[in-house]
C-alpha cells in the first residue's frame, strides 16, 4: 500500500514535470515512475524527497532533468515500426532535389536510422536525416549507433561488433545526425529547412492545447512544399491555417502551401 507521503510525493513530480516541460504521465505509470526516480536518487545519493525539493526551488542540475525526463517518457520503438509511414515520407522526400527529414521524438535512433536505409533503398544519395529527443540518454545511443542484432535491418548496411549487436558502417551514418531537445523550448532546432518533419508516439505525452503548440513550432521550419507526419489523430484535430490536410488514411499528414 503507497503511504500518504509517497503519494504526495508521486503527485509532486507528475505536476513538476508538467509545469516545466508540459509532459503528461499516463495513471497507470505513475507508480513505477515514483520507484524509478526513488532509485535514481538512490544512485546520486539522494532520497526522493531531497530529488523534489532540488526540482521545485530550480536547483535540479541539466544532468539530473535530463535522466528524469529520460525515466518519465516511454522509448519503446524498433526499426520500420510503422512502414506505411516512412514509405508514405519517402515519397514526399524524393520530390525534393536535396531531402532533409527531422525525426522528432526520435528516441534511441531506430527510426531515423530506418527512414535513412529507406531512402538509399529507393537510390537516393544526397539526404540528411536529424533526429532530437529530450532524452541525452537516447540521443548518446543513437550516435553511437550499436542495436541488437535485428532482421528488419538488411546486412549490408551494418557489421557485427559483439555479443549479437551490430554497428551501422560509417557511410550510413554520415547521413544521420542527433541532437537532444526539447520541443517545448524556443530554442532553435539547429535543422534547417527541413523538406518533411515526422513524429510518432511523442505527442502523447502532451495535452492537446501543447500539441497543437508543439506542432505550429515545428510548422513555422517548414520550407513551401514541405510535409508534417504524425501519427494518426495524434495532431488531435489541429487545423493550421498556412498548411493543407492531406487525404492520407495511415497518418496525419499536412503540407506547407504559403
Amino acid at each position: 500500500m503507497i503511504s500518504a507521503a509517497a503519494s504526495l510525493t508521486e503527485d509532486q513530480w507528475i505536476e513538476v514535470l508538467y509545469n516545466r516541460f508540459r509532459i503528461e504521465v499516463s495513471q497507470d505509470r505513475r507508480p513505477a515512475l515514483h520507484r524509478a526516480i526513488g532509485a535514481y536518487a538512490q544512485s546520486i545519493g539522494e532520497d526522493n524527497e531531497s530529488l523534489l525539493a532540488k526540482a521545485l526551488s530550480r536547483q535540479l542540475s541539466a544532468e539530473n532533468w535530463s535522466k528524469i525526463i529520460h525515466l518519465a517518457t516511454n522509448h519503446e520503438t524498433r526499426f520500420f515500426r510503422n512502414r506505411a509511414i516512412i514509405d508514405q515520407l519517402c515519397n514526399y522526400a524524393e520530390t525534393f532535389a536535396r531531402p532533409r527529414v527531422l525525426s522528432v521524438g526520435c528516441s534511441t535512433g531506430e527510426e531515423p536510422y530506418s527512414i535513412a536505409i529507406a531512402l538509399a533503398e529507393r537510390g537516393l544519395a544526397n539526404f540528411k536525416v536529424h533526429g532530437i529527443d529530450v532524452s541525452e540518454d537516447c540521443i548518446a545511443t543513437a550516435s553511437e549507433g550499436i542495436y541488437k542484432a535485428s532482421e528488419a535491418i538488411p546486412s549490408r548496411y551494418v557489421k557485427e561488433v559483439t555479443n549479437g549487436h551490430l554497428r551501422f558502417y560509417d557511410w550510413l551514418k554520415d547521413f544521420v545526425t542527433f541532437s537532444q531537445h526539447n520541443v517545448m523550448s524556443d530554442r532553435p532546432i539547429g535543422f534547417t529547412n527541413p523538406s518533411v518533419i515526422v513524429t510518432q508516439n511523442m505527442l502523447i505525452y502532451y495535452r492537446k492545447e501543447a500539441r497543437h503548440r508543439i506542432l505550429e513550432g515545428l510548422a513555422l521550419g517548414l520550407p513551401i512544399g514541405g510535409y508534417l507526419i504524425t501519427g494518426p489523430s495524434e495532431d488531435a484535430g489541429w487545423k493550421p491555417t498556412d498548411l493543407q490536410r492531406l487525404p492520407v488514411p495511415t497518418a496525419s499528414v499536412f503540407k506547407r502551401t504559403q
